[in-house]
């Protein structure tokens, strides 16, 4: 059965998918802005149904371009059984939050078969990882591009059971490998590495039950002595070891790797931790600076931005932080992440900037979400639309909000704005409801009111005017 959806939920990927056509030289006849004129309406109905067909026919036609030794399917029987038994719903990873979509060639008795997975990155989508298998389906070899820059720079070698036997990476980008990752009986024994390619391992971890038990290398003596004096709460100690591994490591590695990355984290996490926020910058600084850190920049731009955000208050770098580390999470996860999102439209909100606050909100579905974000996402919603004067729909988010309950915390604000959204639109009653609920739990929200016009009629009521006595007369006992 067909289910439509309005079009402003798949339309971003219906134009992507044309986007990509473009930039890969792939033509046809498909729109490239899906809807359907009738005389002067443009009803926008976009079907689930329409956009797997064309990711499946795009997946086909860019097989049969770029992996012409690979088969694809042809005929009905076999069209069909590939969009049940391996395409599934891309259109419902879409609305889940999940961007990417795999691409499989024509599957034949005796054949080999290509996967291929795209992500969205901007406004088109582009490969990053290749599955190759064999004639009996076996998985031999998968390419990947993990940093999604447009090279491939991970290789994994497969056993005949189908385990991995061997990785190598190239994790600098300078085009040589520098990381090999062996394995045994399917478990990951150890990792060497090479970063600066001069030949010598500096560095070489061992692993048991796919665990790191120990590390032997340049600098290693003194992060174990770190870790150590970490995990005995002695933060000043460990940050001093952890400052002394990085410097024995960038003397044999002076350019910027992984291992630079980690140890700077490690030293960035007890500076935010033990509340030194002005080390704490220098080494965000320094991690910044180095350019192979950005694949492994998550969890700092997520210190950072909440740093900026709750900490320090400046809401224009909070939501310059936030931005990038969305663009990341989705770069390197393929989804969409909720909390980074609402903490942007929060930092949106507070900069002024409410149209970007509903665009960052829009991209949210609400019923992916628990009840906990479901909550934020309605309130600043609500609280977006309230500053932009579209007071009935910000009635309406903030209902939502209130039914869902959220923290006590919040809820003098969300039904101080409930009030303002009421009286707006001329619902006095309830307006009169959420401002005495406002006041009940939160007397400092007055001040506020009083000097709004939209709460004049209810000052000039009997319940107002006890509120106004009571709030004059407690100020007065405390002068």
């Amino acid at each position: 059965m067909s289910f439509p959806l309005r079009a402003g939920l798949l339309e971003d990927y219906w134009k992507a998918i044309q986007n990509t056509k473009e930039k890969f030289d792939i033509e046809d006849h498909s729109p490239k802005r899906f809807s359907f004129r009738l005389g002067g309406e443009i009803p926008g109905v976009l079907h689930k149904e329409s956009l797997n067909h064309e990711i499946f026919w795009f997946c086909q036609k860019y097989i049969d371009k770029y992996h012409a030794n690979y088969p694809y399917p042809r005929y009905k029987d076999d069209i069909r059984s590939h969009l049940t038994d391996l395409y599934g719903d891309p259109s419902q990873n879409f609305l889940s939050g999940k961007l990417s979509f795999s691409c499989f060639s024509g599957w034949k008795e005796g054949s080999s078969l290509l996967k291929l997975s795209f992500f969205m990155n901007d406004d088109e989508f582009n490969p990053y990882r290749w599955d190759y298998y064999d004639s009996k389906g076996q998985l031999f070899l998968t390419e990947e591009d993990e940093t999604k820059n447009g090279k491939k720079d991970s290789f994994t070698y497969y056993s005949h059971s189908g385990c991995p036997k061997e990785i190598t990476k190239d994790k600098n980008d300078f085009g040589a490998i520098d990381e090999w990752w062996y394995y045994k009986n399917c478990q990951l024994v150890r990792i060497e590495y090479d970063a600066n390619e001069n030949g010598f391992r500096e560095r070489i971890c061992h692993y048991e039950n796919g665990k790191e038990s120990y590390c032997e290398g340049v600098g290693e003596k003194e992060e174990r002595e770190a870790i150590q004096l970490e995990n005995n709460q002695k933060f000043q100690e460990a940050l001093s070891y952890y400052r002394k591994s990085l410097k024995e490591y960038k003397k044999e590695v002076p350019n910027g790797t992984s291992r630079t990355c980690s140890l700077l984290k490690k030293i960035a996490n007890i500076e935010y931790n033990e509340r030194d926020f002005v080390s704490f910058t220098k080494t965000l600084d320094e991690f910044f600076s180095y350019r192979a850190c950005e694949s492994d920049s998550l969890d700092v731009l997520i210190y950072k931005s909440y740093y900026y955000l709750y900490v320090l208050g400046d809401y224009k770098t909070a939501k310059d932080s936030y931005q990038k580390t969305s663009e990341i999470y989705r770069k390197t996860n393929g989804e969409i992440s909720p909390e980074i999102l609402l903490n942007l439209a929060y930092a949106q909100f507070m900069d002024k900037d409410p149209y970007s606050c509903l665009a960052s909100l829009d991209k949210l579905n609400s019923r992916r979400l628990t009840a906990y974000p479901r909550f934020f996402l309605f309130y600043y919603r609500g609280s977006c639309e309230l500053s932009l004067g579209r007071f009935e729909d910000a009635y309406t988010n903030l209902k939502r909000a209130q039914i869902l309950g959220g923290e006590r915390e919040f809820l003098p604000v969300v039904y101080y704005k409930l009030g303002r959204a009421s009286f707006a639109t001329n619902r006095e009653q309830e307006g009169n409801l959420w401002t005495h609920q406002a006041l009940l739990y939160d007397f400092e929200l007055f001040e506020k009111m009083e000097s709004d016009p939209l709460f004049a009629n209810f000052f000039e009521s009997a319940n107002g005017k006890s509120h106004k006595r009571k709030y004059y007369l407690n100020k007065q006992k405390k002068q």
